[in-house]
């Protein structure tokens, strides 16, 4: 079985014994080479394949023909001529002040040109740099690579000295690029937000952004045939230990890392670090996002207009989810599109809008805790009280402390009554904020707790587990906790805990998008035999 290639950004290391698996992305790098624009851009969230792209593209255009014997290029009509190849990755730099960044890019440049076997002298980076281009151009047109380009400023959000002067330093960077022109066969920048005052957007001739290109809409992250074609022994592998069928993983994969969509073209995508550490560590969680949502991002939110529409309802146009002027004002809806915490759900071809939406349980998750902590910071000194309550069977001491700090989220999080659309889903994705919010308290409480639990008899809401007890929660909105409680007993989620040898509480309850908060619950709890033992309910 091929290795899985978590956190590899050379496509030389996957390719040259074939160890590792690669899905072929070469098909997609051909289009774009073979293409009429010289300059491109493409912007996606980071750990999403941006440097293995890019790395594949260096590689081919340095004419390494048989490295990619395996790939669809290979047999394609590629011509293989080599140019020199100049790469940057910005994120590998030193941005902590601007003296550190430029010096990062001069020894950058200084370590290029001794690759090529010369040396450049210059009073700056960008002289040094115009020196290097020139004088590879003399055999043959240059080809630059840009990796990350806005790392020296999403680094310093929160020092405004080093971001204005790291910004015109990359001003300058690409001002000097715009001058070479003549020189240059390609350039390909990538990066997460689109930064329309520095050079790149406005010096460059004919650049070409990519983001929401149709044609390039899976130029990064994995297909669904892409993950079940180039993966099929680790899905099996997978399924056969956590005794699944193939379906049951794909369903799982997919709720948890799929439903990315950068382009008005119907096209999803994984999150290929997430999916990767899914199918190696065979346990659904948050990977990608585990150490938490920005803390810029979250700054940000702390000023999001009160009266505003909720995340999962906004409809913006493609400007608006491109366009960042002004660092110090950007917007927090293309914030959140361009770092992935929010992605296109639909669009409105008449009205040019797209519709967003969280893209999967693992960003939902993520994004909700972190906002717990934030908006709740006294979350854990709640444990006690609630933890009594669930071991004692005594529910409404902890109702009443979970409600109280549900109030506390801010108003923007909750979603609208919910439409026709929404009632006719078993699970809505506004029903799943609500999961979001009571499982990042109770997680915040240091239960042991997991949401969106799959088995063969479907996925339970919430699972959380006590010494003396186990909860199968399900939720409802705006329906009621009865209809959760026949549910649970319908699907029979609560089975593979018996043999637990402890009960097993089952715990129906209701959210009100009018109170936004939760507004009824009802309880059984079963011995291990599945024999009930008492009803609980509101005093």
């Amino acid at each position: 079985m091929q290795k899985l290639p978590i956190g590899i950004q050379s496509i030389e290391k996957i390719l040259i014994k074939n160890t590792y698996i690669y899905v072929d992305k070469t098909p997609i790098a051909q289009q774009l080479i073979q293409g009429d624009a010289p300059h491109y851009f493409l912007s996606r969230p980071r750990r999403f394949g941006k440097s293995l792209f890019l790395n594949t593209l260096a590689e081919i255009l340095q004419g390494n023909k048989e490295l990619f014997k395996n790939c669809a290029i290979y047999h394609a009509d590629y011509d293989w001529e080599p140019y020199p190849v100049l790469a940057f990755d910005f994120s590998n730099l030193d941005t902590t002040t601007n003296q550190d960044l430029k010096a990062g890019l001069t020894a950058t440049i200084d370590q290029l040109a001794h690759d090529h076997g010369m040396t450049v002298q210059g009073p700056s980076a960008s002289f040094k740099l115009q020196s290097l281009v020139k004088a590879l151009a003399k055999e043959r047109q240059v080809v630059i690579l840009v990796d990350e380009y806005d790392w020296p400023i999403i680094n310093n959000l929160n020092n405004p000295t080093t971001l204005q002067q790291n910004r015109e330093s990359l001003k300058s960077f690409f001002s000097t690029l715009k001058s070479l022109d003549h020189y240059l066969k390609l350039t390909f920048t990538t990066g997460v937000s689109r930064f329309s005052k520095v050079s790149l957007f406005s010096g460059l001739n004919n650049l070409k952004d990519l983001t929401m290109h149709p044609a390039y809409s899976a130029i990064t992250g994995y297909t669904e045939d892409e993950l079940i074609h180039a993966f099929d022994q680790h899905i099996q592998a997978l399924a056969q230990g956590r005794d699944m069928i193939q379906k049951q993983v794909l369903d799982e994969a997919k709720h948890w890392y799929n439903g990315y969509r950068f382009t008005r073209q119907d096209t999803y995508v994984y999150n290929p670090f997430s999916v990767l550490n899914y199918l190696d560590e065979k346990q659904p969680k948050s990977y990608c996002y585990a150490t938490g949502t920005p803390s810029f991002l979250v700054e940000k939110l702390k000023q999001y207009p009160a009266d505003n529409i909720p995340l999962e309802e906004m409809k913006l146009t493609e400007s608006d989810l491109l366009d960042t002027s002004e660092v110090e004002e950007m917007d927090v809806k293309a914030l959140m599109f361009q770092t992935g915490y929010l992605t296109l759900e639909d669009y409105d071809a008449l009205g040019g809008l797209y519709a967003l939406a969280f893209p999967n349980q693992e960003v939902r998750e993520a994004f909700v805790t972190s906002l717990a902590k934030t908006f709740v910071p006294h979350v854990a000194s709640l444990a006690q009280v609630c933890y009594q309550a669930l071991q004692d069977l005594t529910l409404d001491p902890f109702f009443k402390t979970i409600t109280g700090a549900i109030s506390e989220f801010p108003y923007w999080l909750f979603s609208k009554e919910p439409d026709a659309q929404d009632r006719a889903q078993e699970t809505s994705p506004r029903e799943r904020t609500y999961h979001m919010i009571l499982l990042s308290l109770l997680k915040g409480m240091g239960f042991s707790v997991a949401a969106e639990v799959a088995n063969n008899r479907g996925r339970i809401d919430l699972l959380l587990q006590t010494p003396k007890l186990t909860y199968v929660v399900e939720v409802k909105l705006d329906r009621s906790p009865q209809e959760a409680l026949e549910q649970i007993h319908a699907q029979a989620y609560y089975q593979p805990y018996l043999e637990k040898g402890k009960p097993v509480v089952l715990l129906g309850l209701n959210f009100s998008s009018k109170a936004r908060n939760v507004t009824g619950w009802l309880g059984e709890v079963l011995d291990p035999e599945g024999v009930t033992l008492r009803y609980l309910s509101p005093a």
